[in-house]
C-alpha cells in the first residue's frame, strides 16, 4: 500500500517584481496575508523649493522579498501590485538567506545605502546624471574607486574622471 505524502520544503526567500511605486502597498498586503515579507528601505533627502524632507524609499525599486514555501499554494501573484516572481524560464529562483541577512545587517548599521547597477572593470558605461550625463566610456577601477575612462583613439590618450557608482549605467 502506498502512502501519499506531501513534501514540505522549508520556506525560502524569493524576489517579487512589483509595479512602480507599489512596493510598500504590496508588502503590506503580503504582511496582512500572514506572509513574511522584507522591503528594504533607504533613507534619502529630497529637496523641494521650500523645504528638505527625509523619505524612506525602496532600496531596490520595483522589487520586494517574500519568504514562503512554494509547496503551499499561496496566491502571491494575485496580490495587488505584484507582477510575479523573479527567476529563470518562469521558475521562481530562491535567494540564499545569507544574502537577505547581509542586506538586513547593512540596514541595521544605519549607514547610507544606495542600489547600483552591477558593473565590471572594462565594461562600457554611460553617465546618467550630472554635468557629464550622456558621456560614454569604459569603467576602470583605480584604488577601490570608480573612474570613467574616455579613450581618445586619435590621440592615443585617455582621460579619467571619478564618479559615484550610481551615476553610471551599463552601455551595450
Amino acid at each position: 500500500m502506498s502512502q501519499n505524502k506531501l513534501s514540505h520544503n522549508p520556506p525560502n526567500w524569493y524576489a517579487l517584481r512589483v509595479r512602480p511605486n507599489a512596493e510598500k502597498a504590496a508588502a503590506e498586503y503580503l504582511r496582512l496575508a500572514g506572509l513574511e515579507e522584507f522591503l528594504p528601505l533607504a533613507r534619502t533627502r529630497r529637496n523641494w523649493s521650500d523645504r528638505v524632507k527625509l523619505l524612506d524609499i525602496p532600496l531596490f525599486p520595483g522589487y520586494l522579498f517574500c519568504r514562503v514555501s512554494l509547496d503551499i499554494p499561496y496566491r502571491i501573484v494575485d496580490t495587488p501590485g505584484v507582477i510575479g516572481f523573479v527567476g529563470f524560464h518562469g521558475t521562481p529562483e530562491p535567494i540564499p538567506a545569507v544574502e537577505i541577512d547581509a542586506v538586513k545587517r547593512m540596514l541595521d548599521a544605519r549607514r547610507r545605502l544606495r542600489c547600483m547597477a552591477l558593473l565590471r572593470e572594462g565594461q562600457r558605461i554611460e553617465v546618467r546624471d550630472g554635468p557629464l550625463a550622456g558621456l560614454q566610456g569604459v569603467l576602470a577601477r583605480i584604488k577601490n574607486e570608480n573612474h570613467l575612462v574616455v579613450h581618445l583613439h586619435l590621440l592615443q590618450r585617455s582621460v579619467a574622471v571619478e564618479l559615484e557608482g550610481d551615476a553610471v549605467i551599463p552601455y551595450a
